[in-house]
């Protein structure tokens, strides 16, 4: 796996790269979409929904015809036709999406609200959020990608907060939690936003590099990333 992206030392700094590939898998993976029905059996239309902005302005037909689906569809039934997490930003505010997989955030407490928000909690977000105003103009401009990564203790795909994670026994038992973002225009005031998970054994990916980056980390990013004792952990064997 290219691990690019973790870098030394971490930062939570806003740094996307221009992207031109595909935006999403066409052929998305049986697995995924089982799982999210499973997600959404559970939650039930928490993790799932619209706002009456989206609605006046009819951004989910406008994410159908993007993904050349036949209409109409409900976002539930849009979303069980992706492996990808997706939201809709209209005028710098997420006002449509659909999040089965999210690493310890709840979407019903993030719809309607603008970046600045949906990065208030993120530990070190100084330049996230002063960053935030620019960032939600350039995905109106430009198809953007970021990586956002970490080491857990589930295998699961989803780590809602209202889920238990399983206690740190040993590194056998860890993951690495890879989320790939793509951000692209819809038109000059709305974007789409997809989040592709992948939950990998960190014994298959492991690289050095990856403790180097966590050991570079903040209290307070470990604390938000949960990592202070895999830290501790990583630190006292060897992989």
């Amino acid at each position: 796996m290219n691990l690019d992206y973790v870098k030394i030392p971490f930062t939570n700094n806003p740094s996307m790269t221009r992207y031109d590939g595909p935006i999403y898998n066409k052929t998305p993976d049986k697995n995924y979409l089982s799982e999210k029905a499973k997600q959404m059996e559970y939650f039930g239309n928490s993790i799932y929904g619209e706002t009456e902005i989206s609605k006046t302005n009819n951004l989910l037909s406008k994410l159908i015809d993007y993904f050349d689906f036949d209409q109409p569809l409900s976002i539930k039934e849009l979303s069980l036709k992706l492996e990808e997490d997706f939201a809709v930003m209209f005028k710098g505010k997420m006002e449509l999406g659909s999040i089965s997989f999210p690493s310890g955030w709840d979407f019903s407490e993030k719809l309607g609200k603008d970046l600045s928000f949906i990065h208030d909690p993120v530990a070190d977000n100084s330049k996230l959020v002063s960053s935030s105003v620019k960032l939600s103009d350039y995905m109106c401009k430009q198809t953007i990608q970021r990586w956002v990564w970490t080491v857990t203790t589930s295998c699961e795909l989803s780590e809602h907060p209202k889920l238990t994670k399983p206690e740190l026994s040993t590194a056998e038992n860890l993951f690495f939690r890879l989320e790939t973002q793509t951000s692209t225009p819809l038109d000059n005031i709305t974007s789409l936003f997809l989040i592709k998970v992948e939950v990998i054994p960190l014994k298959e990916v492991w690289d050095k590099k990856i403790l180097e980056s966590i050991n570079s980390m903040s209290e307070d990013i470990l604390k938000y990333k949960g990592l202070v004792k895999i830290k501790k952990l990583l630190n006292t064997i060897q992989i």
